[in-house]
C-alpha cells in the first residue's frame, strides 16, 4: 500500500492507495508547530478507525508547500513503521514538462495536479485548483505545462474581508441566495461566490484563446465543489487529483 500526502497551508489531505485506487482517505489541519508525536498520532487513529492495517504500508509520498512539514510526517512515519517518506519535486517524472523560468519555484502541487489531469484527459487541458488560493493553470497538447494564474481563494477572501477592515463581519462560505445581496454577509457571499466564479471564466476564456485545441476543464481541491455551479464554463470536477498524482509519479518513480 502507498499513503501519500498533500500538505497544504491550511490542512493536509492523506489517501492511501491499493494498487490503483485509493481506499482510505484522510484530512488533518496543517499545523508545523505541531510535534511529530503528535501526527503519528492522528495517524495511528485514522488506521484503527478504517479499520485497515498499516502492515501492509510499503511506501509513501508528500507534496508540500509549507516549510518543514514533510520533515515532520516523515519522522512519524519513520518511528511508526519505518518508511522513508519521498518528497515530490520537479525534478522527478510528474508526467508533463515544466515549460516554465524557475520550474522548481512553482509550487509542486500545482504540477501534480497538472500531470494527473494530463493523464486523465490528454491535453490540451485547463486545471483550476480551489483551496487556500485559486490556481489556474494551463497544459498543452504535447503535456507541457506552461503556467497560469494565482489568486485569493474562497476562504481566504471571507477572512481578508473581515480582518482588513473595520466593521465587515467573519461569515462562512454558504451559498449566496442571490447575486443580488440585501444584507451585508448576504452581499459578502454573494461577491466572493460569484466574483471569484466570473474571474475564473474569464481566466479560462483568455487561456483557451491562446492554446491550440479545445482545451478540457477540470477543477480540483476542496471548495471545488462549492464553486462548480457558479461556473458558466464547461467543466467537470474531479477530486483528489493531488493526491491521485502522487500515486502515478510515485509508481513512475519506483518503476
Amino acid at each position: 500500500m502507498l499513503l501519500t500526502f498533500d500538505i497544504g497551508n491550511t490542512s493536509v489531505g492523506c489517501g492511501l492507495f491499493d494498487g490503483s485506487g485509493m481506499v482510505a482517505r484522510w484530512r488533518f489541519d496543517t499545523d508545523p508547530r505541531r510535534p511529530w508525536q503528535a501526527y503519528a498520532e492522528d495517524l495511528k487513529r485514522a488506521f484503527a478507525d478504517t479499520g485497515i492495517s498499516a502492515d501492509g504500508l510499503t511506501a509513501a509520498i508528500a507534496a508540500s508547500v509549507v516549510r518543514g512539514m514533510a520533515a515532520t510526517l516523515g519522522k512519524a512515519l519513520r518511528e511508526l513503521w519505518g518508511i522513508s517518506l519521498i518528497e515530490a519535486s520537479v525534478s522527478m517524472d510528474l508526467g508533463i514538462e515544466a515549460a516554465v523560468p524557475g520550474p522548481e519555484a512553482v509550487g509542486i502541487d500545482r504540477l501534480l495536479a497538472s500531470g494527473e489531469a494530463y493523464r486523465l484527459c490528454g491535453g490540451p487541458v485547463i486545471l483550476v485548483g480551489v483551496g487556500t488560493a485559486v490556481t489556474v493553470d494551463l497544459v498543452s497538447g504535447d503535456g507541457r505545462f506552461v503556467g497560469g494564474t494565482i489568486s485569493v481563494g474562497l476562504q481566504t477572501a471571507l477572512w481578508a474581508l473581515h480582518a482588513r477592515t473595520s466593521l465587515l463581519p467573519q461569515v462562512d462560505l454558504a451559498a449566496p441566495e442571490s447575486v443580488l445581496g440585501r444584507e451585508t454577509p448576504a452581499c459578502i457571499r454573494a461577491g466572493v461566490a460569484y466574483g471569484t466564479a466570473g474571474g475564473v471564466d474569464r481566466v479560462i476564456a483568455e487561456l483557451s484563446e491562446i492554446v491550440e485545441g479545445d482545451p478540457q476543464v477540470l477543477l480540483t481541491g476542496g471548495d471545488a465543489p462549492f464553486l462548480s455551479p457558479y461556473l458558466h464554463t464547461a467543466h467537470r470536477v474531479e477530486p483528489d487529483l493531488i493526491l491521485r498524482g502522487l500515486a502515478s509519479t510515485c509508481r513512475r518513480h519506483s518503476g
